[in-house]
């Protein structure tokens, strides 16, 4: 999702560490920058890094500096070029990374690494490796990773990531926000631990000390469809938001179900409604914020400085898991 984002203005310089590709690329751009509190993480440790990472054109963009002495190289900049130089200690033993061809059943899989010590990692919360492998990882609070069946609720019907909306309104309807209406596929959210696939997640959010209309979505069912079911969840990237979201479910003008509310740190809320003979879905987003305050969509919310933990940041992070419709003939 690209919630929690915002404007960058200055030089955007782009460095392959280790690689051979360069860009030729000189002047000032504003861009639109999406910030995730992402960790950058060197053979197993932290790094503190001296800007904040973003995502920008589905790129990570960290400094150079730091990502060159956490792998033990020397990193220099020459102003007469402009270029960087990045040198490795030939006596380094780290854990470097190789890009792995994996395959799983005879279909290739996105690449995977390996490191200098024989270790091989993949993204195992990509769709394509759930859907390959049938497996989803869990992570509990002390990092320990153990592989469960996959639910197979999406593969007994239709995944509503899998259509696209007839009306989005509120942050949905911004297009730098959300090009092209693509509503899923961003990232593997994840809620207690455990990882869901982006590809069947609708992702929605708001960061710190920035506003928010509160969005809907409108589905075109034309009453070929006869239940919604899936799972609704604040992501553990705002587990700590003192307040709560729920999704309510409009069906032809007439309100047909809701979520509940659901806070950080909660199981997602299951729900299934009956959508038989509706003709128009909409699905409303209502937030209640750390006061009280209920917002609906349309609303705007201003979302404050910090959240309840004092981290600046995304202050609640929502995730639509597996909605899947039953019964559906040609829509």
């Amino acid at each position: 999702m690209k919630q929690r984002v915002s404007v960058v203005l200055g030089v955007l310089t782009s460095a392959l560490l280790f690689g051979s590709v360069s860009y030729a690329s000189v002047g000032i751009e504003q861009i639109q920058a999406s910030f995730h509190n992402i960790q950058l993480i060197v053979d197993g440790k932290t790094i503190e890094t001296s800007a904040e990472p973003f995502i920008y054109n589905k790129n990570v963009y960290v400094p150079i500096s730091t990502v060159g002495h956490g792998l033990g190289a020397a990193v220099n900049w020459v102003n007469s070029t402009p270029k960087v130089v990045v040198t490795r200690n030939s006596a380094d033993t780290g854990a470097h990374l190789t890009p792995l061809t994996v395959v799983i059943n005879g279909q290739q899989m996105p690449n995977g690494v390996v490191t200098s010590t024989g270790v091989l990692g993949v993204p195992a919360a990509d769709a394509a490796y759930e859907t390959a492998s049938g497996l989803i990882p869990t992570v509990d609070a002390a990092g320990n990773v153990d592989f469960s069946q996959a639910s197979s609720q999406a593969s007994s019907g239709t995944l509503l990531t899998s259509l696209t909306p007839s009306a989005v309104s509120g942050d949905f309807s911004n297009p730098s926000l959300y090009p092209d209406e693509k509503l899923s596929g961003y990232y593997a959210p994840t809620v207690l631990g455990k990882v869901y696939s982006g590809n069947s997640t609708i992702e929605w959010g708001v960061n710190s000390s920035e506003s928010a209309v509160i969005p809907e979505l409108t589905y075109p069912l034309n009453g070929q469809a006869q239940t919604l079911s899936g799972m609704f969840a604040v992501d553990d990237l705002t587990r700590n938001f003192n307040g709560a979201a729920e999704l309510v479910f409009v069906g032809d003008g007439k309100t047909i179900g809701s979520t509940g509310w659901v806070q950080g740190g909660s199981a997602p809320a299951s729900f299934s409604i009956s959508v038989s003979g509706v003709s128009t879905l909409q699905i409303e987003y209502e937030l209640r914020g750390p006061g009280g305050t209920i917002y609906t969509s349309g609303q705007t919310y201003q979302a404050p400085s910090v959240n309840v933990d004092g981290v600046k940041g995304p202050i609640v992070f929502t995730d639509l898991l597996q909605p899947t419709l039953t019964g559906v003939g040609h829509m």
